[in-house]
């Protein structure tokens, strides 16, 4: 199995350029903007975590996205189930993509939000005939729960962000 594996961080806004084209709020290079809905599963490594314990995201996160608004956008791609695994603790912690398409450049991160959530922020930038799609997951889920809920975004960009 190829994996993709990073230490943890957290990327910011889809694409990271802030460059802001007009009053559609897009940034400049973007050609359009969907709005995704976000659920999936957590497996945890080993016995499921109290919610006392807070975010304790080691294990497994499947993610799923449907769209939520087309937006601006006609067709959105990659529409599918995404696998993430976390291994380690603190420093030590690495999350790892299962899947990543030839060329595909995946930005990884979890990290506790508050009444002890965990949250992940997974940006995936890939090349299209007519640019680069960019797709931002950010699911989470509840402390002692296994479910995940949250949102998404997808851009066409006419240049690499």
């Amino acid at each position: 199995m190829l994996g993709l594996a990073m230490a943890a961080c957290s990327p910011g806004s889809v694409g990271g350029d802030d460059t802001v084209a007009g009053d559609d709020g897009l940034p400049e290079l973007a050609l359009c903007e969907a709005q995704l809905n976000v659920s999936g599963t957590f497996a945890p490594e080993g016995t499921p975590p109290t919610p006392d314990l807070g975010c304790v995201p080691q294990g497994t996160w499947t993610v799923t996205m449907a769209v939520a608004d087309a937006g601006t956008c006609g067709d959105v791609p990659a529409l599918s189930t995404h696998v993430y695994t976390v291994t380690g603790e603190g420093r030590d912690e690495i999350v790892t993509y299962n899947d990543p398409a030839t060329g595909e450049e995946v930005t990884v991160g979890v990290h506790s939000g508050g009444n002890g959530e965990c949250e992940g922020s997974f940006e995936h930038i890939w090349a299209a005939p007519e640019g680069y799609h960019v797709l931002l997951l950010k699911p989470y889920f509840e402390p002692g729960t296994q479910v995940m809920l949250g949102s998404g975004s997808y851009q066409l960009w006419s240049a690499h962000p």
